[in-house]
């Protein structure tokens, strides 16, 4: 789309109703300065949009301060030997070939701050010079969930302080987020007060899983000491607003199974995690899990029984959409 302004009045309310990748203005209008100031309202709606000043009086154009407010180039209409229509065709498809490469770069900055928020900056680099690893694949994984019981309860307690909630939710987060990082795993996502993370995604072992297993029941342990630690500093915070008891506890739930993995995100948003049935099985197992308590599948302990200690909980078959019995164990955290 195309769109022409006669004078500074008309670009600007052109400026006003459209959004333009490119800005072909004369520098003299009805006054000898109105390009420049349709440069300075353009670049400040759009940083990003290409503007070329033209102009037969080079003596009123001050180059450097075009240039300073954003100008991609100006032409001189009366430059012996080069024709002026010609001159500004080539600059402006070189303007939104600059344009394009710009927006380009930007969403691939955007695109590394995502990954960066998600992976450990130690394997970070080797997603960077690897980034099929980012594709989808079908691969075995231990997917460990977490939550804190007695969360809705705190938050009723607490409704006239949220700023108490939120500042709790965002160490409680900082703190998921490095211990994960720490035992070689991915963080999936946030779901309010639960936290969801892949070992084994990246740095996959030909073990069957058994080290991405223990990654995880590790995590979970150093987790349930980080919370405690947490739980005693802001339990002493919530207390000068509230004399109502609060107990809260960290619940979670860990699975071993076979998952498809990969970047499953849109052109809107992108997001690396994991699908499959397996996914909601370690769900499910997190959503069984008490304050404090650390349940894993028969998948999971099988791969870790030499390391960690457990003790059998139950027999589960009432999943929903998931069929079959289903051996929980809940591991000893204490010694």
């Amino acid at each position: 789309m195309i769109q022409t302004a006669s004078n500074e009045t008309d670009a600007t309310e052109l400026l006003k109703r459209h959004q333009f990748d490119l800005i072909i203005t004369d520098l003299v209008m009805g006054t000898e300065q109105g390009g420049m100031e349709i440069l300075r309202q353009a670049k400040g709606k759009d940083p990003l949009v290409m503007v070329i000043l033209i102009t037969a009086f080079e003596k009123h154009l001050d180059r450097y301060r075009a240039f300073e407010l954003g100008a991609f180039d100006c032409v001189q209409k009366n430059m012996p030997g080069i024709i002026a229509a010609e001159e500004i065709f080539v600059k402006a498809q070189a303007a939104l070939q600059f344009r394009d490469l710009a927006l380009h770069e930007i969403e691939n900055q955007k695109h590394v701050a995502f990954l960066k928020r998600y992976f450990d900056p130690r394997v970070f680099g080797m997603l960077e010079k690897n980034p099929e690893l980012l594709n989808i694949r079908s691969d075995t994984l231990t997917i460990c969930f977490w939550d804190i019981r007695g969360f809705s309860k705190l938050c009723e307690i607490l409704k006239a302080h949220p700023t108490l909630i939120a500042s709790f939710l965002k160490e409680y987060s900082e703190a998921a987020a490095k211990i994960i990082f720490e035992h070689h795993g991915v963080l999936d996502k946030y779901i309010g007060d639960g936290v969801m993370g892949l070992f084994g995604a990246l740095n996959h072992k030909k073990d069957e899983g058994k080290q991405d297993a223990i990654h995880a029941i590790g995590a979970a342990i150093d987790f349930n000491k980080k919370f405690d630690i947490l739980l005693k500093k802001w339990i002493e915070q919530w207390t000068l607003y509230t004399p109502q008891n609060i107990e809260i506890g960290l619940g979670c739930g860990i699975h071993t199974g076979e998952v498809l993995v990969g970047n499953v995100g849109t052109d809107v948003r992108d997001q690396y995690t994991v699908l499959g049935p397996n996914v909601n099985l370690a769900q499910r197992i997190e959503s069984r899990s008490e304050k404090r308590q650390i349940l894993i599948s028969a998948s999971t302990q099988a791969r870790t029984k030499d390391h960690f200690e457990t003790r059998e909980t139950e027999v589960i078959s009432d999943i929903k959409n998931i069929s079959g019995e289903f051996r929980l164990f809940s591991v000893v955290i204490d010694k």
